[in-house]
């Protein structure tokens, strides 16, 4: 083979070579992606179990408060139910970020960008997924935390 004929061929195969790595890296992030989906996913069945606990929470504090004889105690009970409202308000953020990334994620988006842009558009969606199970398990923490007192 000529020198010319032999760069050709090297140039052909280091191409390729980075497609089917670029190839490989969109598989591997887009799994990386759905891994955490898949993680968090399950986790909204805790959000709508808090958010209940938290509105009976509510319920019997705007009870207790309404029959409470004491300024202190109508105060402290009114403070309760303020932090029970926003823990429950953040629970049901977190379960609306999750349902919005879901039906804002297009796999078929995938199909029509060449790798480079496939993977930077998959990056941005591992960090919003990222987000959105921030989000999710804080807000479960939170609520948890404020429950068991």
């Amino acid at each position: 083979m000529s020198a010319p004929t032999v760069a050709a061929v090297a140039l052909v195969l280091s191409i390729t070579a980075c497609s089917t790595n670029d190839g490989e890296k969109v598989q591997e992030t887009e799994k990386e992606v759905f891994a955490i989906h898949d993680e968090v996913m399950p986790r909204i069945d805790s959000v709508m179990i808090l958010r209940k606990q938290l509105t009976q929470r509510i319920d019997s504090l705007d009870k207790a408060g309404s029959t409470a004889q004491a300024a202190s105690a109508t105060v402290r009970a009114d403070d309760e139910k303020a932090q029970a409202m926003r823990l429950s308000q953040r629970l049901k953020e977190a379960d609306s970020l999750m349902m919005d990334w879901m039906s804002r994620y297009n796999a078929d988006t995938l199909k029509q960008l060449d790798q480079a842009q496939a993977l930077r558009y998959l990056e941005q969606e591992k960090d919003k997924i990222a987000n959105v199970k921030e989000k999710i398990n804080s807000s479960i923490n939170d609520a948890r935390q404020y429950l068991s007192q």
